[in-house]
């Protein structure tokens, strides 16, 4: 069959191997490539939950490479379906974190040439470690003073003392003052970008209000796990919460998208 001609504007586009990867080489190739809505089809009787906004989220994740087309959209071949299927057998029936699903996809140890009704065998995972989301805090060298903590996160003094006011970052109380953790430094930073707009500290209250509900309803799943009788009881109980965090951060997202659709409408798929 005759070779479709390059597209010399894409041509020219610096690309990594991904990219290269789910670029139509013929014109058989584009025709069996499917828009999302056809994925969807083809895989929400095996996984009921699949929507528009969690196949664009394991793209942003790097799960999943689609074609672009000149016109914009996306476009999935039979591979990244097989992908698709693969990666959400994987969190549906061995409970795999993302972090590890896209390790072992990223080693080329397992195919992911999955067809609809394969059974998917569980993979053998590598030696556990204990997730980064949950490492122990650095030593106290590493705490931050308010002054290091509001020049590197781009916040004045006062909207420092309003994000301790309304609870979004926490002092730790020493001899010499107040320090900070390196870890409330991630949380003055993404605030910054919300008080740039006009929204002030004493509304960003509500994200933590949200979260400690999050943080106590995911407790109850993850303490159980903490009190069995294993060796590695504790370090399941981490990946469990680790899968979980990004689970609540999928739904949520994909919750504020549908919400801020009906004000943005569409683009793209």
């Amino acid at each position: 069959m005759t070779n479709l001609p390059p597209n010399p504007a894409e041509s020219s586009k610096p690309s990594d191997e991904s990219d290269n990867a789910s670029i139509p080489q013929s014109a058989a190739d584009m025709l069996a490539m499917v828009p999302i809505s056809s994925v969807i089809e083809q895989l929400e009787d095996a996984f009921p939950d699949i929507t528009v906004s969690k196949i664009r989220f394991l793209e942003s994740r790097g799960l999943v490479h689609p074609h672009r087309a000149d016109s914009g959209y996306r476009r999935y071949s039979p591979s990244d379906i097989g992908r698709l299927r693969w990666v959400l057998t994987m969190q549906r029936d061995h409970f795999l974190p993302l972090r590890v699903i896209k390790e072992r996809l990223d080693s080329g140890e397992l195919t992911t040439e999955v067809d609809e009704g394969d059974q998917v065998p569980k993979p053998e995972l590598p030696a556990r470690t204990p997730s980064s989301r949950f490492r122990a805090p650095g030593p106290e060298t590493d705490r931050l003073t308010p002054e290091d903590l509001a020049r590197m996160a781009g916040l004045s003094a006062a909207q420092l003392a309003d994000l301790v006011k309304f609870g979004l970052v926490e002092p730790v109380e020493t001899d010499e003052g107040p320090r900070y953790e390196r870890g409330e430094l991630h949380v003055a930073k993404a605030t910054q970008a919300f008080l740039a707009h006009g929204i002030e500290a004493r509304h960003l209250k509500a994200w933590r209000v949200a979260a400690e509900r999050e943080a106590g309803m995911l407790e109850q799943i993850i303490m159980p796990i903490t009190r069995q009788s294993t060796p590695d009881a504790t370090t399941r109980a981490r990946e469990v919460a680790d899968e979980l965090v990004d689970k609540g951060n999928a739904i949520r997202e994909a919750i504020i998208v549908k919400v801020l659709r009906e004000s943005l409408g569409y683009s793209g798929d």
